[in-house]
């Protein structure tokens, strides 16, 4: 038998180059979208997302400046070839902590800020007195421990591939208890357990059950216990199913 976890996580990554475009020309030269981190920590690279519409060969143009005493601390110049969404990064070299506004503009190529050729759009951007932001996710908690739903097929046929699905409720961190039982006798085939962190579900793909166990009536029961206990603190959920040979 064949057991993996699956846990939901978002991910982003962010490349430094200009990554994608559209062959499409614009009728007026704008900046349709223009974003940047909120916040960062000293030690990370802001990163521009920016959509533009072009009428022919353009340069953008951004600039990161510090609020106290409006000092620019970087300049960048892309050529932009047509219209399209990019993103780059903006390496600054010793970046210190505090309040920074993003300005971008277009212009002709080769030409400055008097040359202008669109409204310059802005976003603030805080550095904070740390190497890296990290954004504290809140926990999610029930008034009670219970397993809300445990779903699973009643019959599952030699080396089929199916799912156990269960979905659960804590009222603070818990540890998840699955055991496999012969429900006839109540042997107990295998089990497991699983640290959870807050209200979730977990998926457990199963293949190849009668390579480990033999075709019989079985039973899934689950609970959840205090971290590195035992004892059930919330009601058992079982689930029965009868495993086949092919």
């Amino acid at each position: 038998m064949k057991i993996q976890t699956y846990f939901s996580a978002p991910l982003v990554t962010l490349i430094s180059a200009l990554l994608f475009s559209t062959l499409v020309l614009a009728d007026e030269d704008q900046i349709n979208h223009f974003s940047i981190q909120e916040k960062i920590g000293f030690k990370e690279t802001p990163v521009v997302n920016i959509e533009v519409s072009v009428s022919k060969k353009r340069d953008l143009h951004v600039a990161v400046v510090n609020t106290e005493g409006w000092k620019t601390v970087k300049k960048a110049t892309k050529p932009i070839k047509q219209s399209g969404k990019f993103h780059f990064e903006l390496p600054i070299a010793d970046l210190q902590p505090g309040n920074y506004r993003v300005d971008a503009y277009l212009t002709p190529r080769r030409k400055d800020w008097n040359d202008r050729i669109s409204e310059p759009v802005r976003q603030n951007m805080t550095v904070i007195n740390e190497p890296q932001f990290k954004v504290v996710k809140k926990l999610t908690f029930a008034k009670q421990d219970k397993i809300k739903k445990v779903e699973f097929p009643k019959q599952v046929v030699g080396s089929q591939a199916v799912d156990l699905l269960i979905n659960y409720e804590v009222t603070e961190a818990r540890d998840l208890h699955i055991k496999l039982l012969d429900s006839g006798n109540w042997k107990e085939f295998g089990a497991l357990k699983f640290p959870v962190a807050e209200n979730g579900q977990i998926t457990i793909p199963l293949t190849d059950m009668t390579t480990d166990f033999p075709a019989s009536k079985y039973a899934w029961v689950i609970f959840l216990t205090e971290r590195s206990k035992s004892e059930p603190i919330s009601k058992k959920q079982g689930k029965h199913f009868l495993l086949i040979n092919d």
